[in-house]
């Protein structure tokens, strides 16, 4: 299996998806995560954001992340619910504002020593999914689901599409080697990066958009009898 510290890839800014709408649903804990377990990031938030980090829960649901949000200063935008959850291959739960930085990631970690390079810290220039999943309090054999895998791959599809500046997907592992290693070993990185890098993640469209969208083409396509430039 493979290393999760090593977990990391660039996304290229010549192969920008299109903007497509995430399947997330707001939990019940956002209001209460967004205003007290998240802060300003103190820049605009699509010039900063330069990095999606990719951790896991080690719990079983994603109430147990939340639980644990609510007693210690940490947080995640997203989680990705495990597969014995009722959402799971429904939607993603957003648990913390887009805007705001989330506190996944220790503010004391010095970015110049890291493949980010020099900048804002994690924090401030990130945006952090949890997949729910036990880690190590299984001894790493909770395997994630496909849907597991494809959904965070459209969380960042999402985000390359809609962020300028983001470039860099890295799990917490490498980020902080000498305290975890979340996604864990059993996470198919390369699956993932494939998925994102190539696109194949993204929902197929929708027909009923495909057929409004060309009736709209035709419609400017055709000419405007009557119509022109005003003339003296």
């Amino acid at each position: 299996m493979a290393d999760p510290n090593t977990f990391h890839f660039t996304l290229p800014a010549n192969n920008r998806p299109p903007l497509s709408e995430l399947s997330e649903q707001l939990h019940p804990a956002f209001p209460f995560l967004t205003a007290n377990r998240a802060r300003s990031r103190g820049r605009d938030v699509f010039e900063v954001i330069d990095t999606v980090v990719i951790h896991a829960t080690a719990g079983f649901a994603t109430q147990h992340a939340v639980d644990t949000w609510r007693t210690v200063r940490a947080s995640a935008h997203w989680i990705v619910p495990d597969e014995d959850e009722p959402q799971h291959e429904q939607f993603v739960w957003a648990t913390v504002a887009e805007a705001k930085a989330a506190i996944h990631v220790r503010d004391v970690i010095n970015v110049r020593r890291t493949v980010l390079g020099a900048g804002p810290n994690v924090n401030n220039r990130s945006l952090g999914v949890e997949i729910v999943n036990t880690q190590n309090v299984q001894d790493f054999r909770d395997q994630y689901s496909r849907w597991q895998v494809t959904a965070t791959a459209r969380i960042v599809l999402y985000a390359w599409a809609k962020y300028p500046n983001l470039k860099h997907v890295i799990s917490h592992g490498k980020l902080d080697p000498g305290r975890r290693v979340d996604p864990g070993r059993q996470f198919p990185w390369d699956d993932f990066r494939q998925a994102v890098l190539s696109h194949s993640a993204l929902p197929a469209p929708n027909p009923l958009m495909l057929e409004a969208a060309a009736a709209d083409a035709a419609a400017e396509a055709a000419p405007h009898e009557g119509l022109g430039a005003c003339t003296p």
